[in-house]
């Protein structure tokens, strides 16, 4: 005889397994791209130029989804980062009628990480203190957990950075799991 398992439990069992799947991902996709992404973080961080805040930031896309990008930059005399998830508002030309719109439960995940989840004048915003030092590791990880589970980001697909003082990794950063 084959024990039946309820309804209730086979449903408790597959969010387990897909929570499990879900850290397994996320795991990889930190493990590939925090390094690039805390080393951008600190030079932009104490880059000599404090004056010059607009250059101030990292974006970070996910060159394989339409509209998936995460941007930071470092407000309030760097006490403050200020980061903001596509919501597609700004995907079409200025007037026209918007025709990209992120799926609820990506809004649902970028809302659980404490971005705001009202898209109808603009992206998905977050803000917060960041404390001296600063831990770049997670806003890293901020920025990674908001492409994963907001924009289906996995190790091994393409993220493109663009950060004006921070160009290119150093790869001083030691990888932390």
């Amino acid at each position: 005889m084959v024990p039946r398992i309820g309804i209730a439990a086979s449903a408790i069992l597959l969010s387990t397994a897909i929570a499990s799947a879900q850290t397994d991902t996320l795991r990889a996709l930190r493990a590939e791209y925090r390094c690039p992404i805390v080393d951008r973080l600190d030079r932009i961080f104490d880059h000599p130029k404090p004056t010059d805040f607009l250059d101030r930031f990292l974006a970070v896309t996910l060159v394989a989804h339409p509209h998936g990008y995460v941007q930071c930059m470092f407000v309030d005399n760097r006490t403050k980062i200020l980061c903001e998830a596509s919501s597609g508002y700004h995907y079409d030309k200025a007037g026209a009628p918007r025709t990209f719109f992120l799926p609820r439960s990506a809004i649902e995940a970028l809302g659980k990480l404490g971005f705001s989840t009202n898209d109808s004048r603009g992206n998905f915003r977050y803000e917060a203190d960041i404390g001296a030092p600063p831990d770049f590791n997670a806003i890293a990880d901020l920025i990674l957990t908001a492409l994963h589970d907001g924009y289906g980001a996995r190790a091994g697909e393409t993220l493109r950075f663009n950060a004006p003082f921070a160009p290119r990794a150093t790869s001083k950063c030691v990888p932390v799991s």
